[in-house]
């Protein structure tokens, strides 16, 4: 679970970790003035401490009976953070003192990175951090790196910005996500869509990558941009550039964590301990994402339900319209069983009230392939399209009557 945890008014961005309470050994993942921590904390190293006696009730992932994830997170994880850092934190100031971090893209992607466990001084009894791996580079927020070849869409004439040029001025708005506006040199603010690691499926055990995905998805809507002059395209937000970043290259063709498609494996490969100038990202327009549905619909009053009603049907239509040119051009939302990646979360509606599918979800297939592993994809589009106007939305302001 994310959380942020303040010591001296230094913020420790916690990512994620791991508990187990009957081996009695955990993890926690977290970022301090730029820099990434690891700790591991196992039975042997503490027994017999007041730290293990403090932690070892702490141990506990599921929740109780009543209990909320909010009073989870405030009384257990929380404080279970609270006490691995602090026992960590003479290690951590200096490793991590405070100082300027995380300024350009660049320093996201390459943020120094360190293990830790925590051990008994036999003569104090006291526990402290001990480093066991590091320094090395590791890209921050599940950033990654990937080779322009990775991409089957990526354009020729197109801007190309190095991260290390990219300021980040958005830092500090939330902690807990990762940066999304930078700006240029030339003083210009964009919103930065980065490549980001795959993610494996718990209960299937399939590996996707929804940044890559969606960066697809953007460029191929630039290329048609560039060809089509619609006026539909013309409203779409474009991509502005390409995100550079220069890496030590690995020896194979994709990263531990990417997903990269079969025709890029030959063009990718190259000699290991050389640099290779890598995508990060792309540039988007600065443009306010828009409400969700859901949200929309949230703020429905009763003097304002029939308005909402026949808003509702030209919504349906604009939707319905987008999905259309999207299908046609190899690009589908689609989901699960259970869960359809149109919905009431994924239809944004802007300050003038068009509807508009969010990217963010959406996957891209080419040619004769689409005719394959998209049909599914497309056929649940329509489905959830219906699914949100003619069953969702009806209820909802049903309820406001």
């Amino acid at each position: 679970m994310s959380t942020v945890r303040y010591f001296n008014d230094v913020p420790h961005i916690v990512r994620y970790g791991m508990r187990d309470d009957e081996e009695e050994r955990c993890w926690i993942l977290f970022w301090r003035n730029g820099t990434q921590f690891e700790i591991h904390v196992d039975k042997q190293d503490v027994h017999g401490t007041a730290f293990y006696s403090a932690w070892r009730p702490m141990l506990r992932e599921g929740l109780k009976e009543g209990e909320t994830m909010k009073d989870h997170l405030e009384n257990q994880w929380n404080p279970f953070c609270d006490l691995i850092i602090s026992h960590s934190m003479a290690t951590l100031q200096r490793l991590a003192p405070v100082g300027p971090y995380w300024i350009t893209l660049s320093d996201y992607f390459h943020t120094p990175s360190y293990d830790l466990k925590l051990v008994t001084d036999r003569e104090s009894g006291n526990v402290y951090g001990k480093v066991t791996n590091g320094p090395k580079e590791q890209a921050a927020y599940g950033f990654q790196t990937i080779s322009a070849a990775a991409f089957r869409n990526m354009p020729k004439d197109i801007p190309h910005y190095a991260s290390s040029d990219l300021v980040v001025v958005d830092r500090a708005e939330n902690w807990k996500v990762p940066p999304r506006k930078v700006r240029t040199v030339d003083g210009h603010v964009y919103f930065f869509k980065a490549c980001e690691r795959s993610s494996t499926s718990l209960e299937t055990g399939e590996v996707t990558n929804a940044a890559l995905n969606s960066i697809e998805v953007c460029l191929k809507l630039f290329k048609y941009s560039q060809v089509s002059h619609s006026a539909w395209a013309a409203e779409r937000p474009t991509v502005l550039g390409i995100v550079t970043d220069t890496s030590a290259a690995p020896s194979g063709s994709a990263s531990e964590y990417q997903v990269a498609p079969e025709h890029a494996v030959q063009a990718s490969q190259h000699e290991a301990g050389m640099t290779e100038t890598l995508v990060a990202g792309i540039l988007l327009p600065p443009i306010p994402r828009g409400q969700t549905l859901a949200e929309v619909t949230e703020q429905v009053e009763r003097m304002t339900l029939d308005t909402a009603i026949d808003q509702s049907r030209l919504w349906k239509s604009q939707i319905e319209k987008e999905v259309a040119l999207m299908h046609s051009l190899g690009i589908y939302w689609g989901g699960r069983e259970d869960w359809f990646y149109i919905n009431q979360h994924t239809i944004l509606v802007d300050a003038k009230g068009q509807a508009s599918l969010d990217l963010g979800v959406a996957s891209s297939v080419n040619g004769s392939v689409s005719e394959g592993l998209a049909t599914r994809g497309f056929a649940m589009d329509t489905k959830a399209v219906d699914a949100v106007f003619e069953e969702w939305l009806p209820t909802e302001l049903s309820n406001r009557k």
